[in-house]
């Protein structure tokens, strides 16, 4: 039924298992995947035997890494304007794991990146393997951190702890996210699917509807940012992913090379707009016509002639 992910309601008792299946990839998502994952959730929303929602990835390497590189540069730096489209998705695959009605636990298998780390913070609860490393890359290929993590990674750890992991774009291990309370516990591998269900089976012998109502109110908290920030961070990314950081950060890190960010910081401090470093596009080419070339421009981008 699904390319990008696996639902499973045998894994454990009123369970539905819910996996991204891109181990080749370090369980990135793409727009498909997004859809995907909002389709099982609302499957199990809708299935009366499943009240417990276990997300997770592939593999014993990566939980999620985020969004994958290869379309966000491929696609997205080439028509921003698209990643408002591609937003929506995120926005209600997110909003499915606050107003699921079901306790979500983000069992964390490896590595956790990006907008993985942002699905945590979204998640209930999360158990970690105790390998597993939590990173924050978006300031490295040119992305902000704020599809989630300036949201609710705060409500975790404090601001000055965020601010160290996002700013930063530091990397810490499984024992420091608990002790700044990204997850709940750290485990061995062996022991990693015994605890996750261990606290279903801990919350199975409690109320179903105050755990339910319960989650109504913790979304209070989360909601009330989530809200008001998201759709201007729609906006930025359909506004600036075309713009250099971005498109340097991403190209760099799909290449394999080194990224170039002090050297535009140089020219920053130059004068140059990293939106518009060749000037507002108001020129246009008397020879073909072409329309939008920027001010600065000698020659056509089009034709090659010279312009006035």
């Amino acid at each position: 039924m699904y390319k990008d992910i696996i639902y499973r309601d045998d894994w454990y008792d009123k369970t539905a298992y819910i996996s991204f299946n891109r181990p080749h990839e370090g369980n990135s998502y793409t727009l498909e995947t997004l859809k995907e994952m909002i389709d099982a959730f609302e499957r199990a929303m809708n299935d009366d035997s499943i009240q417990f929602i276990v997300l997770t990835g592939e593999g014993d390497r990566f939980f999620c890494t985020g969004g994958n590189v290869h379309e966000y540069s491929e696609q997205y730096t080439v028509k921003s304007a698209d990643f408002w489209k591609w937003g929506m998705y995120y926005g209600r695959f997110m909003e499915m794991i606050l107003h699921v009605g079901k306790p979500v636990i983000a069992r964390i298998n490896g590595a956790v990146a990006g907008g993985g780390l942002e699905f945590v913070c979204a998640s209930d609860l999360a158990i970690a393997v105790d390998y597993a490393k939590f990173i924050s890359p978006g300031p490295r290929v040119g992305m902000t951190s704020v599809g989630g993590l300036s949201q609710w990674l705060p409500l975790h750890s404090g601001i000055k702890r965020a601010a160290e992991l996002v700013m930063l774009s530091s990397e810490i291990d499984a024992k420091t996210a608990k002790e700044w309370g990204i997850v709940n516990e750290v485990v061995s591998k062996e022991e990693l699917d015994d605890k996750v269900k261990e606290y279903i089976d801990r919350m199975m012998d409690l109320s179903h509807s105050s755990i339910w109502y319960y989650k109504v109110h913790l979304n209070w908290w989360r909601d009330l940012v989530w809200t008001l920030t998201w759709e201007q961070a729609r906006a930025w990314f359909s506004l600036n992913l075309g713009s250099i950081e971005p498109s340097e950060g991403m190209w760099a890190f799909k290449e394999k090379r080194p990224r170039r960010m002090k050297e535009i910081r140089d020219d920053i401090a130059k004068g140059v707009d990293p939106r518009y470093p060749h000037g507002p596009y108001l020129k246009a080419c008397k020879n073909c016509g072409a329309k939008y070339l920027p001010m600065n421009s000698k020659y056509c981008l089009h034709c090659g002639a010279k312009l006035e």
